[in-house]
């Protein structure tokens, strides 16, 4: 499983995905559970991938297993294993944010939404009628955007999204480097579009735990201090956590020391060739 994350963001100072308020909250937190991850990963990845809980990937100091590294918020623990929420629950919170069957109390309008994309081709449209399914299937209607990458990343700079899908992969083994796409003080639209969280989210009790984190060695006091913030963002949900991706690699018998490293690029100091297998394996005999 590779250090990275590809996930859905809500713009956090978007009037309507956006802001702090319970029934802002219950909106995200019912589309997160209608996002279907585990039916992505088994469509479009080949199941090369697992769902993620929260910023944090497998391999990264922080990332927990079993029922203690679960989102409560999108999954129930059953039996031993991670259960994804059912559509009547989320429903039910959708119900409670003021959108009964993705209809607004306030207007009588459906719910409207919009996705900013930069897929194109066939995969693309596969990938894009898949994700209008998953709002379809709480009544609202998600209208694609799509983009060409330059524009994109301009309107990202500007907070003028509501809904996109982005990844990261890490620079360095260290949670700081995932946690920080989500501290308040780099938000795009607080850093004239130079900051690294493009979903502008800002929680003060999250940026002061980030804060007191981010230089520290790895210990009980630094795991207690990145589940306090864990919580706060899976109970936030800034983010639609998607998915950590797994890659896959084969190697010949006589080609050595050559497991992947998802951040160096210095390895072929290490590769080594066996030469007699290799002549074994490849040398035919006379005819």
């Amino acid at each position: 499983i590779q250090p990275a994350i590809y996930y859905l963001a809500f713009n956090m100072v978007d009037p309507v995905v956006g802001g702090y308020s319970e029934t802002a909250k219950k909106l995200r937190q019912a589309i997160s559970i209608a996002q279907n991850q585990e039916e992505y990963i088994s469509i479009f990845a080949n199941e090369r991938g697992i769902a993620a809980q929260g910023p944090i990937p497998p391999g990264i100091f922080g990332y927990e297993e079993g029922e203690n590294g679960t989102d409560s918020i999108v999954y129930d623990w059953v039996e031993g294993k991670r259960v994804r929420k059912s559509l009547a629950f989320a429903k039910k919170l959708l119900a409670e944010a003021g959108y009964p069957n993705g209809i607004s109390r306030k207007t009588g309008k459906p719910l409207k939404l919009y996705y900013d994309t930069t897929a194109t081709g066939p995969d693309g449209r596969a990938l894009m009628d898949w994700q209008r399914k998953q709002f379809d299937n709480l009544g609202i209607q998600l209208v694609i955007r799509a983009t060409d990458y330059n524009r994109f990343q301009d309107k990202i700079r500007k907070g003028k999204t509501q809904l996109f899908s982005w990844g990261w992969n890490a620079d360095y083994p260290d949670p700081e480097n995932f946690l920080f796409l989500l501290y308040g003080g780099n938000a795009a639209v607080n850093t004239n579009g130079a900051g690294i969280n493009s979903s502008n989210y800002q929680n003060s009790e999250f940026d002061r735990l980030f804060d007191e984190i981010k230089t520290m060695k790895n210990s009980p006091l630094r795991m207690k201090k990145i589940k306090e913030m864990l919580e706060i963002v899976r109970e936030d949900t800034p983010w639609i956590w998607g998915i950590h991706p797994k890659s896959l690699a084969l190697s010949h018998a006589w080609y050595t020391n050559v497991f992947p490293h998802a951040m160096a690029n210095n390895t072929l100091k290490y590769k080594r060739i066996d030469a007699k297998l290799s002549c074994l394996l490849y040398t035919s005999p006379s005819p």
